[in-house]
């Protein structure tokens, strides 16, 4: 069985594409120039694997899939968007105090393994490390809402 088409146009698929389209900006801002700092590597692995779980529950929900022996399927995704709003937001942080660090010259950044690719240079590395810290705080954001939205819907069907 499956839910009718009108479907994807609700709150939750809409915002699981744009927790996806969040994680697919980091993608794209890190295909070049993650072998600076290994975190860029962990947010780039990170977020391939939290677009794979933005269109997964939504695949699952679609297809009413949600039977879970263990536990309700509401309480698990609630708890993994809870999880994955705090590494979103973690990540987010930790690119900030790096732009902040980048900004002050090279003698700050001395925990980078290399410096930024000759063919994007310092700067443009920069903003795109601003672009991918924005894009993972929105990610956080939406993954928080979707959480509290979960949260709303599993306490009115328990009641």
């Amino acid at each position: 069985m499956t839910k009718p088409i009108g479907w994807c146009a609700t709150w939750l698929p809409l915002i699981k594409v744009a927790q996806a389209i969040c994680h697919f900006i980091v993608i794209i801002m890190f295909l070049d120039g993650r072998a600076q700092w290994y975190v860029y590597n962990a947010i780039f692995i990170f977020s391939f694997l939290a677009l794979f779980f933005s269109f997964f529950t939504i695949l699952l929900r679609f297809f009413e899939l949600t039977d879970l022996h263990v536990m309700s399927f509401n309480f698990a995704a609630m708890l993994l968007n809870f999880l994955l709003m705090g590494i979103c937001l973690a990540f987010s942080g930790l690119l900030i105090w790096d732009i902040c660090n980048m900004r002050y010259g090279p003698s700050k950044i001395r925990y980078h393994e290399r410096l930024a690719p000759a063919n994007i240079g310092q700067d443009a590395w920069i903003r795109r490390c601003v672009v991918a810290a924005t894009s993972l705080l929105l990610a956080g954001i939406l993954y928080l809402i979707t959480y509290l939205k979960l949260r709303g819907y599993a306490a009115s069907v328990n009641q």
